[in-house]
């Protein structure tokens, strides 16, 4: 026979583990979101350094050209509005949150850009580019250990609460 107290302490339960279950799907969604954030990041570099180095385009113009979906993907996280140059994509990016992987880095090299003669460009378009693949590789490799462990702690938190609770 189901006694009240018991059924509470069941339904509790059940609402303890669709939250840690809720918070798990919502946290792969945010890896994923940097992952995304990152990646557009080095394919907008190398988007600025081929515009460089093959038409030697001015900088409002290769932003004014590039891929919305793109810029989007930079955005992510980031309060809406346009931009129309480097000022203004530098202003959207500073939100906060897109400042969590690559952030210092891809601003580092938007501050310089457009700064120097076409080889400086080049060249600063190619160590960013390399700085900002090795934070992609390094958080390829510790996102699914972090995801598990984190998915293994907040599980473990909540089967203690349910002893604790029977």
């Amino acid at each position: 026979m189901l006694t009240l107290n018991l059924a509470a302490k069941l339904a509790g339960c059940a609402v303890l583990f669709s939250s840690v279950a809720a918070m798990s799907i919502i946290n792969k969604k945010r890896d994923g979101e940097r992952l995304r954030r990152l990646r557009a990041q080095i394919a907008f570099v190398r988007f600025v350094r081929d515009r460089i180095e093959r038409f030697l385009s001015p900088i409002g113009d290769i932003i004014k050209d590039c891929d919305r979906g793109l810029l989007s993907d930079i955005l992510i996280g980031c309060e809406g509005g346009e931009f129309f140059d480097t000022d203004g994509l530098r202003t959207m990016l500073a939100s906060g949150v897109y400042y969590a992987d690559g952030g210092k880095i891809f601003d580092s090299f938007l501050s310089t850009l457009g700064s120097s003669y076409r080889e400086e460009e080049v060249a600063g378009c190619n160590s960013c580019i390399k700085d900002l693949e090795a934070l992609l590789q390094k958080l390829e490799t510790d996102l699914p250990k972090e995801r598990k462990s984190r998915g293994v702690l907040r599980f473990c938190f909540a089967a203690a609460i349910v002893i604790i609770l029977f």
